[in-house]
């Protein structure tokens, strides 16, 4: 993924978690505290300028009471797909780790959504 798609990724991303928790009507300052953050890191991650570790995301979505589809960009070009390995990066163990992510987040072989890797026949 270009650097510039990894930063409009991470933006839209901290978009979907602000609009999400403005609906649940939390302030920055309940969530970041339901969620082990400090209010700073969670205006930041709204932002688009710090990247949440993926337990960071997982516990926003579950006290958001979304789905992860529901926090991830949709607005990026479906021709350019987003390696969810580069995102992922270093903490994600091993490839057996990583298929588990993937799938867990519905991407795994799709198309079309402009996320993931390109689809494959199983």
């Amino acid at each position: 993924m270009k650097v510039t798609q990894q930063a409009e990724f991470y933006r839209q991303l901290g978009e979907s978690i602000r609009k999400s928790r403005k609906r649940r009507k939390l302030s920055q300052d309940k969530l970041a505290k339901m969620v082990g953050l400090t209010r700073a890191s969670l205006t930041n991650i709204e932002n688009g300028r710090q990247h949440p570790p993926l337990h960071t995301f997982c516990e926003i979505v579950e006290q958001l009471g979304v789905k992860f589809a529901e926090l991830l960009p949709r607005s990026l070009a479906p021709r350019d797909s987003i390696e969810v390995e580069a995102l992922v990066g270093s903490q994600a163990r091993d490839k057996n780790e990583l298929a588990f992510i993937e799938t867990g987040i519905g991407i795994k072989g799709r198309s079309g959504y402009g996320y993931g890797r390109k689809a494959t026949k199983n």
